[in-house]
């Protein structure tokens, strides 16, 4: 079963039972398509709420859709697809900095540990301080990528007058 067809399963799954919210981890590549999918649950009153509690430090985390009051007479959609993208790219840029750091506070043990086996030279420590030297370029790269990322779909969706992300009482 492909991933698009497993997210709709469970869609049609939530809107037969009336549930009034569902989780979805998606299996489908990137986010485009699945903004198209919450375009498609949006269809059917429920709405995209982010990453579900406790999931944000996986690599596919659960997403959250809650059940509009008046989900059974609606007719279209509220949000542009392109709107739903940007609220999942602000979600995904939360996530980038603090598992990526981290990873890269790790790795200088993981290096530390290879060195023992061979012995530490100077060429060696020399070796593994610029591996980590390049991890950690690669990581300020990263790091300033998603965060123009966010900066860009922020400014789309206050120009489009949605508050993102969401308060806890609405």
């Amino acid at each position: 079963m492909t991933g698009e067809r497993r997210l709709l399963d469970e869609l049609m799954k939530a809107v037969e039972q009336e549930s009034p919210q569902f989780v979805v981890r998606p299996h489908v590549p990137g986010l485009r398509k699945f903004a198209a999918f919450a375009h498609v649950a949006e269809r059917f009153g429920y709405h995209y709420l982010g990453h579900a509690q406790g999931s944000t430090a996986l690599n596919n985390p659960y997403f959250l859709f809650r059940r509009a009051p008046d989900a059974g007479e609606r007719a279209i959609p509220v949000t542009d697809v392109e709107l739903l993208y940007s609220q999942m790219v602000v979600d995904a840029s939360g996530r980038y900095t603090p598992r990526v750091l981290s990873n890269l506070f790790i790795l200088p043990i993981v290096l530390a540990v290879f060195l023992v086996f061979p012995g530490y030279t100077v060429m060696s420590v020399l070796v593994a301080v610029g591996v980590w030297l390049a991890f950690f370029a690669c990581y300020l790269v990263g790091l300033g990528v998603t965060r123009h990322r966010k900066t860009k779909h922020l400014a789309r969706l206050s120009v489009a007058g949605v508050e993102w992300p969401p308060r806890a009482d609405a």
